[in-house]
């Protein structure tokens, strides 16, 4: 899990987040619980600008976080005002360890629901205003040994392309897909994804541009 744009070694990382008891982090001033086997959502520069942003988009909204790991994104748009929201991960251990902040926020069921699901496979039929997704950022062949890893590679953008196909049926035209991501992957086939999909989509926000490695958010757009 060569991952060379860590200061970190990377599978010291990794090695070190196998072996923590859950424990808490904090990030823009609240507590979370981060467990085994679970990307702190602190560490992704790329989460931390979707969080900058949410105050732009998520009032009212009815939200869908995919590939939530910890909850993080989702929880801080119920804290903005969303109306209510949708978690959604593959990894089961990031799914238990949104609940657990669930719970450590106490958000009801009703306006939290949190589901173990490749892409929308088991999520209801329902629309949302909002879906948020932070895509993993290496796209190369790559064997998934441990779910954690799910959160760096998707060979070939499949789940990025099986997430497109299935998002269709749970927008409107009104509908915003925000899909974080970095220059540290590879954009050119990143965006070609984007053309073959049913989508309209924009580079919508992008910051430290003047660095080796950006990081961006585009907008899709039902076409």
């Amino acid at each position: 899990m060569e991952l060379s744009y860590y200061k970190l070694n990377p599978k010291q990382i990794v090695q070190d987040i196998f072996q923590k008891k859950s424990h808490k982090i904090i990030i823009y001033n609240k507590q979370f619980f981060i467990f085994p086997h679970v990307y702190p959502s602190d560490k992704f520069r790329s989460s931390r600008f979707i969080l900058e942003n949410l105050d732009s988009f998520v009032k009212n909204a009815r939200v869908c976080d995919m590939g939530c790991g910890m909850g993080v994104v989702g929880q801080f748009a119920l804290m903005k005002g969303a109306k209510r929201v949708v978690q959604a991960d593959i990894n089961l251990f990031a799914v238990r360890n949104a609940k657990a902040n669930r719970t450590l926020h106490k958000f009801s069921r009703r306006e939290l629901k949190i589901y173990e699901s490749d892409c929308f496979d088991r999520i209801p039929k329902q629309i949302f205003d909002i879906i948020i997704f932070n895509i993993p950022f290496h796209s190369e062949p790559h064997e998934i040994k441990d779910p954690l890893e799910r959160a760096f590679h998707d060979p070939g953008f499949e789940t990025l392309k099986k997430f497109l196909n299935q998002a269709t049926g749970y927008v409107h035209e009104g509908t915003r897909i925000l899909i974080a991501f970095s220059n540290k992957g590879d954009v050119k086939a990143l965006e070609d994804v984007f053309n073959h999909s049913a989508f309209n989509w924009d580079l919508w926000r992008a910051t430290h541009t003047d660095e080796a490695y950006d990081s961006r958010i585009y907008q899709l757009t039902i076409a």
